[in-house]
């Protein structure tokens, strides 16, 4: 019976189907030599096993805030912690730009204005939290630095962070 069965015409003609219980076809014992294209199924998973948990492990679940520009360098900290996705104002080459945008010195206040309303227009049940982060080259000049402060309180940024690098 079993030699008419369907499941001797629909077994495989691999490793697996011929070590199989159902439809033993090689003798015990015996070990089958592969050949040299044959991958058995379980290296492959151990491969793609260690590949997940490799990416796993270096994916960043907080994402990049900050792109550093080529000759920027930021100021070293003893102290800080973590930053968390806030409107940027970045200073590079004595220019501003807000949320990757340049702006122009007069129009920091406006374009932070603009941040908030957009704030609340998307969610307009939240306190708006006044946060505001600042990326500058730890060589810059504290005007352009105090511009920053004096546009970012105008415009209701209570809380005013910078980004730095850990010591």
């Amino acid at each position: 019976m079993l030699k008419s069965s369907i499941v001797k015409t629909s077994s495989f003609h691999s490793i697996i189907g011929e070590s199989s219980i159902v439809n033993p076809t090689h003798e015990s014992g015996q070990k089958r030599k592969l050949d040299s294209g044959e991958l058995l199924l379980t290296a492959l998973i151990d491969a793609f096993s260690i590949l997940v948990i490799f990416l796993l492990m270096s994916f960043s679940s907080t994402g990049e805030i900050l792109y550093l520009g080529k000759n920027q360098e930021l100021p070293k900290a003893a102290l800080a912690t973590q930053l968390e996705r806030n409107p940027v104002i970045k200073i590079d080459d004595n220019k501003y730009y807000v949320e990757d945008a340049e702006v122009s010195p007069d129009g920091l206040v406006a374009a932070l204005l603009d941040l908030r309303k957009k704030f609340q227009e998307i969610r307009p049940n939240e306190e708006f939290p006044g946060i505001i982060t600042v990326q500058a080259d730890r060589r810059v000049k504290y005007e352009l630095l105090n511009s920053i402060v004096l546009a970012s309180a105008q415009a209701g940024y209570s809380d005013i962070k910078f980004a730095v690098v850990m010591k």
